[in-house]
């Protein structure tokens, strides 16, 4: 364990060096929160609750997705499909490591760093800024165990992406169809509540909507009860436990077809 979590800490380091570009990422988060808190004012101008949401739970919701959105971008996919195309798959796949789990370890890093510099400085704008209030409950406890959880089935998802490059050796429409379907789909660009009834059942059925849904429905009510939050967290164990499984088995098969063009 103790391996892997040296390369947690050297690419936090790596993403450490890019604090440029983590500053105007701020900034644009910053200006979206502005102009997400008029939007949805002026849609609640004339109502206090829409589709079972306040106003005030709507733009947690909205706002917490933008920085969540940044927060669970692991990137697995492209820099696999990269490694593929440059031939630096083959001094990953040397090393007495599991491959997945070096994936995985390697882009924490880079989430942790989002979690510093830009998820908390979200939470400081909302509630100094915005004054937004959220209320007390279990959900505030179980949130940071169910975003750890979205982390790990998003990071299945772009896994599963990156080890298509051993067939297709580049994955970049496949990887940007797959961010489009993930932000419609799980709730990240519009709270699942405002979609149609029948539209809303599916996608609770699918594994998207745990990956934003569930994790900033129990900040937006965090007062729920237990009997709420409780399946909602087995639902995720659950996606984890499959995806996980899903892509270990597609691994096994497609790294009989690797061919290393670079190096």
């Amino acid at each position: 364990m103790r391996r892997y979590l040296s390369l947690t800490r050297a690419s936090f380091q790596e993403w450490m060096a890019y604090r440029l570009g983590f500053f105007f990422t701020i900034i644009g988060n910053i200006v979206y929160l502005g102009v997400a808190y008029y939007l949805w004012s002026s849609i609640y101008e004339h109502s206090t609750v829409i589709r079972g949401m306040t106003f005030n739970e709507t733009f947690i919701y909205v706002a917490l997705g933008s920085a969540i959105f940044i927060l669970l971008k692991t990137y697995a996919d492209w820099i696999i499909s990269h490694e593929i195309r440059e031939g630096i798959i083959a001094i990953h796949l040397t090393k007495p490591l599991d491959f997945q789990l070096y994936s995985l370890f390697s882009s924490l890093g880079g989430i942790l760093m989002n979690l510093a510099a830009i998820s908390i400085p979200t939470i400081l704008v909302l509630t100094l800024v915005f004054k937004v209030q959220i209320a007390p409950g279990p959900g505030l406890f179980l949130f940071p165990l169910s975003l750890f959880f979205a982390v790990l089935i998003s990071f299945c998802f772009d896994y599963f992406i990156g080890i298509s490059a051993f067939y297709t050796e580049s994955t970049w429409g496949i990887s940007i169809t797959k961010d489009v379907i993930i932000t419609v789909f799980s709730g990240a660009l519009l709270p699942l509540q405002f979609f149609p009834d029948t539209i809303q059942k599916v996608l609770l059925m699918l594994p998207f909507q745990a990956i934003y849904h569930t994790p900033l429905m129990m900040i937006t009510r965090p007062d729920q009860g237990w009997d709420v939050f409780g399946p909602m967290l087995v639902v995720q164990a659950f996606w984890i436990l499959a995806l996980f499984l899903l892509t270990r088995l597609y691994y096994n098969q497609a790294i009989k077809v690797l061919r290393i063009s670079g190096g």
